[in-house]
Formats: structure tokens, C-alpha cells, sequence
């Protein structure tokens, strides 16, 4: 295996302290209903996808995409790095291996909010939502990833956390593993490999 592919959040970055209550506020504030089983499923798919799986209009979306940022990032400090992922990535890239990002964060969205942690310094590329026809669960964006890294389906493994990124993986040909160290109800999530600890990742 010489090519590795991780999703962002829940994955790499703890970011559920800071983007859930923040969703969270914003539907309170708008009147929208919602579970903690909701937040959590939307927590896995772009912003706009997460605000139309709550039945906000498309004319609306701008609106509440600004608000749901705002108040993340009022709290920004307060996403962490899970540990392991950066002695997994340094030794991945010692290796030779070739590392990418897809994420379903906008571009503007992993600028803001993901590369001042320094991680992409690890990564040859970064595929986000805005940047393909259709993003996660649809394969477009590993696709690329896969296109950018001069890569085969069969010689990628692809690190994610949810449901998405499981279907995304499997409809792009590449092995899945379940990130466990970062899902919400993993047992109910389908995929190739599970690992409890990113250290695994290096025993492929």
C-alpha cells in the first residue's frame, strides 16, 4: 500500500466540541427542530447537505452556512489533532507513501478552519466538496484524489469516519477503514478494515 487517503473531521481533527453545539445554537436560534442522533448524522456530510437534511430552504442556505461558521469559529481553539495521527503521518511520508486529503469541507472552510494546524504540510493533495461535481458519499472527489496522486484504486486505502466516506471508498474501488477513534455508532457503519488506533494504519 503506497497511497493513503484521509477524510478531515473525526478522522485526522476532534472537531465535534466545536462544529455540533455550534450547529446546534444555530438551529435553536432559527427554530429548527432537531435529536442529538440527527447532529451527529448530519456532522458527517457537507455544510449545505446537513442544512437540507434539516429541511432549511436553498435560499436560505447562505444565511445559515455564515451563521454556523460564525459561531464555530469563535471557538476554533478547541479542535484537536487525535492522538497518534501525527507520528502516523510522519512515519507514512518517511516511508515514500503518498498522502491525501477528501474532505467535505469547502476550500475556504479547510483554509479557515484545518490548515492552521499544520497538518496539510503532511499531504501531497487536498480534494474538497467545492472542488467536484458531486461530493461524499458519491466517489468524485476520491476520483481526483487518486487522479492528483498518480495513483490506482487498488494501491489506495481510504481512513474515514463515517458512513460517507465508507460509501465514497467503496464506489471508488479503494479498500475502506473505519476510523473507530472518531465514529459515532460504528457498529452500524460498513466497511473493509476497522482500526481503534491510527498506529494501525501503518500495519497495512
Amino acid at each position: 500500500m503506497n497511497c493513503y487517503i484521509f477524510d478531515v473531521d473525526g478522522t485526522l481533527i476532534d472537531s465535534s466540541g466545536v462544529y455540533l453545539p455550534a450547529l446546534q445554537q444555530m438551529l435553536d436560534e432559527y427554530g429548527y427542530a432537531h435529536t442529538p442522533e440527527m447532529l451527529k448524522t448530519a456532522f458527517g456530510m457537507t455544510g449545505r447537505q446537513g442544512l437540507r437534511y434539516f429541511g432549511i430552504p436553498e435560499e436560505q442556505h447562505d444565511e445559515f452556512m455564515h451563521r454556523w461558521e460564525s459561531l464555530a469559529y469563535e471557538n476554533l481553539l478547541n479542535v484537536k489533532i487525535y492522538d497518534g495521527i501525527l507520528d502516523t503521518l510522519h512515519a507514512l511520508r518517511e516511508g515514500g507513501s503518498k498522502l491525501g486529503i477528501v474532505t467535505s469541507r469547502t476550500r475556504a472552510q479547510f483554509r479557515d478552519g484545518v490548515k492552521p494546524l499544520g497538518l496539510d504540510r503532511y499531504f501531497d493533495t487536498v480534494v474538497c466538496s467545492d472542488e467536484v461535481a458531486h461530493p461524499k458519499p458519491a466517489p468524485d472527489a476520491a476520483l481526483e484524489c487518486l487522479q492528483r496522486l498518480g495513483c490506482t484504486a487498488g494501491q489506495a486505502v481510504y481512513i474515514g469516519d463515517s458512513g460517507f466516506d465508507m460509501q465514497c471508498a467503496r464506489s471508488a474501488g479503494i479498500r475502506s477503514v473505519l476510523a473507530i477513534w472518531g465514529c459515532h455508532e460504528p457498529e452500524k457503519i460498513e466497511s473493509d478494515l476497522r482500526f481503534a488506533h491510527p498506529a494501525e494504519i501503518l500495519n497495512l
